[in-house]
């Protein structure tokens, strides 16, 4: 602890990371002033009196997720999902099309430019995703929201939540640029860690006296998945790597390989392939069909792939949870070419002791990827998953009956951020102050 505190001593008194912090602070603050700013021409007193889980269908839990800035329908509602999603299709692209995939081997210049493009992808998507927040909000709200007829005014609804999309890009650079850490890695976190907040207060005064002990459930469960996610974020498999010199000097290094290589990315497109279905099955069901089998085809998958349930059904979870493990293969696959490696470990003379170099290393690689993708994958799925599963365990059940709502205070997805987050800006901080040592030599 004394150690934790002299390091924040030392970090205020370099002048440099006092000012960064500060930029840091100073953005975050605007960031949540924006929560504040509802999108013209809606009626926000519907959406004011409609924030309870249980009055509007799951809205709570969204609204926690966005840092309550769906509780006034701000202009940044839509958030950075948009701007993650071009960032992830950038990402796929470069690994498929050749001359994206030149542009990354330029260095700072070409990524620079695959920056712009995931930007101007961003401007489009967010816009889709606008219309579409939209349409749900209302319908959340019983069409009490905006009049959805006029689809002009649907239209001008979604271009104010683009420009919030693209104004918290713009903060989120600017902190990248002056602050401490990655701007958007924080607005994420600093979404996650008010919504935490909230629902803690929301929580404790709902148990009344019994406050003592849902406290303490809560941080039962946030330490068990604090310890997860530091195993899942700090595990990394070191493969030996031996470059030969000449006069027959050799050195060793290591190709260090992480248990997690692809962070939360599996999880995202894991919820986005459950939820799918269950979203197309409510178009069905609210526009209608004269098809009695589609009818009972969208019933049915209601009633079994509703992820955001407060229970989801135990098929909607195991497909869930597959989903994770098969997209952590996938991506790490993509991301991390055993190939290209092994290429360029033996175009710099280097070779794994025991493995030829070239094609045997590359499977060599291929299978620890593999290893680590099945132990990593399993690992990221139970922290996907463990909410849904506790609405299964009897006593968690009596609990949510005497308190009205489960006293899960943030996803596993939320916890791994936070944890990468301040791992990120501790390793940060640790070099300025380095830096700061070296300069004063």
């Amino acid at each position: 602890m004394a150690g934790i505190l002299t390091s924040i001593g030392d970090a205020f008194r370099s002048r440099t990371i006092r000012t960064k912090i500060l930029w840091t602070l100073a953005f975050l603050a605007l960031y949540r002033l924006l929560v504040i700013v509802p999108v013209p021409f809606v009626d926000v007193s519907a959406l004011l009196s409609q924030t309870s889980l249980g009055n509007a269908g799951g809205l709570e839990y969204f609204a926690m997720l966005l840092g309550w800035s769906l509780e006034q329908f701000s202009i940044i509602a839509v958030g950075l999902g948009a701007y993650i999603n071009a960032s992830i299709i950038m990402q796929l692209l470069t690994a498929i099309v050749p001359s994206l995939e030149e542009l990354q081997e330029q260095g700072e210049q070409g990524s620079m430019k695959i920056q712009q493009y995931t930007r101007w992808l961003t401007v489009p998507l967010a816009f889709l995703q606008g219309i579409g927040m939209t349409y749900f909000m209302n319908y959340l709200l019983g069409g009490q929201l905006i009049d959805v007829n006029n689809f002009g005014l649907v239209c001008l609804s979604a271009f104010v939540l683009t420009i919030g999309a693209v104004m918290l890009v713009y903060i989120g650079e600017r902190i990248t640029e002056k602050g401490i850490s990655n701007g958007i890695s924080l607005i994420i976190f600093a979404s996650i860690v008010s919504g935490i907040v909230s629902k803690v207060y929301t929580d404790i005064t709902a148990a009344g006296s019994d406050w003592i002990s849902v406290l303490l459930f809560m941080l039962i469960i946030v330490l068990g998945l604090i310890i997860l996610s530091i195993f899942l974020l700090r595990t990394i498999k070191e493969v030996p790597i031996i470059y030969a010199k000449q006069g027959k000097v050799q050195e060793s290094s290591s190709l260090p390989i992480p248990l997690n290589p692809v962070g939360m990315i599996p999880i995202i497109f894991a919820i986005a392939f459950a939820t799918f279905p269950y979203l197309l099955s409510q178009l069905v069901i609210k526009f209608g069909t004269q098809n009695q089998t589609i009818q009972d085809a969208a019933s049915w998958i209601e009633r079994n792939f509703n992820i955001y349930a407060q229970q989801p059904s135990v098929l909607a979870i195991l497909i869930y949870f597959l989903l994770i493990v098969a997209f952590t293969f996938f991506y790490t696959m993509i991301v991390f070419n055993p190939e290209k490696i092994a290429d360029n470990v033996q175009k710099r003379g280097g070779f794994t002791p025991g493995i030829r170099p070239g094609a045997e290393t590359a499977r060599y690689l291929n299978r620890v990827l593999s290893h680590l993708c099945l132990w990593g994958g399993i690992g990221l799925g139970l922290v996907g998953i463990y909410s849904y599963v506790l609405t299964y365990i009897p006593f968690i059940q009596q609990l949510t009956q005497s308190l009205g709502t489960l006293p899960v205070i943030v996803t596993g997805s939320g916890i791994i951020i936070i944890v990468g987050v301040v791992q990120e800006i501790m390793n940060k901080v640790n070099a300025e102050l380095l830096m700061h040592k070296y300069d004063r030599v």
